[in-house]
């Protein structure tokens, strides 16, 4: 028998773990959303993933990272269809990019005479850049977080092995008593929640 102890919560053979893994389409699609801002659409520039290809990335691993990729591009190939634009002369008035089913992806441009970027389209872009910045912020902000909890719990776990729950009583409560002023906090028992 195994005990566990970490921040005053007791448990025996019973972990939890933080899986947040989507459970179906739709908090995949939102949780897709949250992250990458180009799936929020613009006046003139939008970017959608098909449902065949949500479903699909959901259950395959290698998919999903594809798709993730090639969101974290999209603004890249928004900026760089302005570029050809202008480049020809011309000014990218609209795009919309899907990714569907067989890492196909399609694009589809409106582009009219003149050269320079359309400002709607640059509207987007920057809001996709704030957001990214802001959740770099927040991911490192989390990341700290749960940094300083690990090493709180480090601090605060005990780990004991015995034959029973007699023998695990008798170890944590020598260890509790070996640890504070007994004649401040008297240890006369403990419980085990599992």
């Amino acid at each position: 028998m195994k005990v566990t102890t970490a921040n005053n919560q007791y448990s025996v053979n019973n972990w939890v773990t933080n899986n947040k893994k989507p459970n179906n389409v739709r908090e995949y699609s939102n949780y897709l959303t949250n992250k990458y801002g180009c799936l929020t659409p613009g006046k003139n520039a939008a970017v959608s993933i098909t449902g065949g290809l949500l479903r699909k990335a959901m259950a395959d691993e290698k998919t999903g990272e594809w798709l993730e990729r090639e969101l974290a591009k999209a603004p890249d190939y928004v900026k760089e269809a302005q570029k050809s634009a202008i480049a020809h002369g011309s000014t990218l008035k609209s795009i919309s990019i899907e990714f569907g089913e067989e890492y196909t992806t399609m694009t589809v441009c409106t582009v009219t005479d003149g050269g320079g970027t359309d400002s709607e389209i640059d509207k987007w872009l920057e809001k996709i850049k704030d957001k990214k910045s802001k959740q770099k912020e927040e991911d490192k902000k989390i990341e700290q977080k749960r940094e300083n909890q690990e090493q709180e719990d480090a601090l605060y776990t005990k780990e004991f092995q015995g034959k029973d729950l007699e023998d695990l009583s008798r170890q944590f409560k020598m260890d509790l008593n070996s640890t504070m002023k007994t004649d401040l906090y008297p240890v006369s028992n403990f419980d085990i929640r599992g």
